[in-house]
């Protein structure tokens, strides 16, 4: 079946009752954080060290930085259940700078300089059968002009 045939559509939550909006609201908390859970797992088997998880700086987190061979990677996991919308289209442009302003003060901090890189990881379908797709340098950080 082609995407036209079968569009992803958002879960509607017109019309239900708070109760109803809550549950999907923790389903949805819960399989994002088993989907980091997946993600980490993933990239350990690959070879990657982690070096922190949900990292926090003010407003900015980054789910998952790295080490590799000298270079830091700054990862986005996203998780969706099947006919949802794209994971990846939920790492727009806003996103994206948010966690580029993060991994700024991360390697501000660090005691000498690294390569580094932003990754993301996508996640489709439950925890019992999903597709995991990992896009290596997925972006770069914009440049600030004068």
């Amino acid at each position: 079946m082609t995407e036209s045939e079968h569009p992803k559509q958002k879960i509607p939550t017109r019309g239900m009752n708070s109760e109803s909006k809550k549950k999907i609201g923790e389903d949805n908390y819960k399989w994002g954080q088993l989907a980091e859970q997946i993600a980490a797992e993933y990239l350990l088997k690959k070879g990657y060290t982690i070096r922190e998880r949900n990292w926090r700086a003010g407003k900015y987190e980054i789910d998952i930085i790295l080490e590799c061979d000298r270079t830091i990677i700054f990862v986005e996991v996203k998780a969706r259940k099947p006919d949802t919308q794209d994971p990846i289209d939920a790492v727009g442009k806003n996103k994206r700078s948010n966690i580029v302003r993060g991994a700024d003060c991360y390697l501000r901090n660090l005691p000498h300089l690294y390569q580094y890189r932003f990754d993301i990881i996508t996640i489709i379908g439950d925890s019992n059968d999903f597709k995991l797709e990992h896009y290596e340098d997925a972006y770069m950080p914009g440049v600030n002009g004068r």
